[in-house]
C-alpha cells in the first residue's frame, strides 16, 4: 500500500491570515483612538447654522419617485383611479376577503375587501360604536370590472347618461374595483346613500375621524369640478394612515390635489367633444 503524500502548505498560506488579521486589529484600534469625530466642532456648527435660521428641509411624501409611480399601480394603496386614470390593466382583479360581521359592523350582504382594507374598516367601525355614533352597515364594496360595467349601464337607463357619469364610474375607472373603496351608513339614522348622510351623527364621525383608520371620504362637498363625482360622505377610500394623516392635517380635499394629477371632471372623449 503506497505511503500517503503529505499535505504540503505555501508559507504564505500560514502565515498570512494571522497578519492580515493583526493588521486590521491594529488598523481598528488606530481608528477607535485618532478617528472619532470633533463633537465639539460638530456642535457648535449645528448652534451657528440653528441662529443663522437654517432649518433641515423635509420632504413630503409625494416629493419621493416611488410613491408617485406606485399611484399608477392598481394594486397599490396608493393607486389614483378616476376620469383620466384607467386602472392598468382595466379589468385588475385584487385579492379580497370578506368583511367581519359583528356588533358594531352589518356586513350580512357578505361584501369585500382587501385584507388591509377590510381591517381598517371593521377597526373604525368598532371605535364609531364604541364612542355613540352607530353601528356601520356596508353598503357596496369591491365590485368586479363586469359587476362595474353592467351597473354604468344601469345608471344609464335611470338617469340619462349625463347623470349617470357624476353618479357613476365607467368599468375600469372606479375605485370600487381596487378593493379599496367601501360604501357606508348607518341605517338607524337615515339617509343611506343620500348626501344628507354627511349630516348626521354618524356621517360627521366619519368626516373627521376615518383618517385615524388610513379611510379618507373621496368626493367631498365641491369637489365634483376636480373629482368628476358629486359629494359622496358615504363613500370611503382607503389610502393607508400616513397619507390619511397629511391629507387630513392640511386640509386637503382630493387624492388628485394631494398628488398634484390634474383634475378628472370628464373623461378624455366627453372633454375633447366640449373643445370649440
Amino acid at each position: 500500500m503506497p505511503n500517503p503524500t503529505p499535505v504540503r502548505r505555501r508559507a504564505s498560506f500560514v502565515f498570512l491570515p494571522p497578519v492580515v488579521a493583526a493588521t486590521v486589529g491594529i488598523s481598528l484600534l488606530v481608528q477607535g483612538a485618532f478617528g472619532q469625530p470633533n463633537f465639539e466642532l460638530l456642535e457648535e456648527r449645528a448652534e451657528q447654522r440653528e441662529l443663522a435660521g437654517w432649518v433641515v428641509p423635509t420632504l413630503e411624501l409625494t416629493d419621493y419617485l416611488y410613491p408617485r409611480l406606485a399611484t399608477g399601480f392598481a394594486g397599490s394603496e396608493w393607486v389614483v383611479v378616476n376620469k383620466l386614470r384607467p386602472l392598468s390593466p382595466l379589468d385588475f382583479e385584487p385579492q379580497v376577503r370578506e368583511i367581519r360581521s359583528s356588533e358594531s359592523l352589518d356586513n350580512s350582504r357578505g361584501l369585500e375587501l382587501r385584507d388591509v382594507a377590510a381591517t381598517a374598516l371593521e377597526a373604525m367601525a368598532s371605535e364609531m360604536l364604541f364612542q355613540g355614533a352607530g353601528q356601520m352597515f356596508v353598503n357596496s364594496a369591491y365590485r368586479s370590472y363586469e359587476y362595474q360595467r353592467v351597473l354604468f349601464v344601469d345608471k344609464v337607463d335611470q338617469y340619462g347618461e349625463a347623470e349617470a357619469l357624476v353618479r357613476s364610474a365607467k368599468a375600469g375607472h372606479s375605485e370600487h374595483q381596487t378593493g379599496l373603496a367601501v360604501d357606508v351608513s348607518v341605517p338607524a339614522q337615515g339617509c343611506a346613500i343620500m348626501q344628507c348622510f354627511g349630516d348626521t351623527v354618524a356621517g360627521k364621525w366619519i368626516a373627521e375621524n376615518s383618517w385615524k383608520f388610513g379611510y379618507i371620504v373621496r368626493y367631498e362637498r365641491d369637489t365634483t369640478s376636480i373629482t368628476g363625482y358629486t359629494y359622496e360622505p358615504w363613500h370611503l377610500r382607503y389610502v393607508g394612515i400616513e397619507i390619511a394623516r397629511t391629507y387630513a392635517n392640511n386640509g386637503i380635499h382630493t387624492l388628485e390635489d394631494f398628488w398634484g394629477f390634474p383634475a378628472a371632471e370628464n373623461y378624455p372623449e366627453i372633454a375633447e367633444s366640449t373643445i370649440d
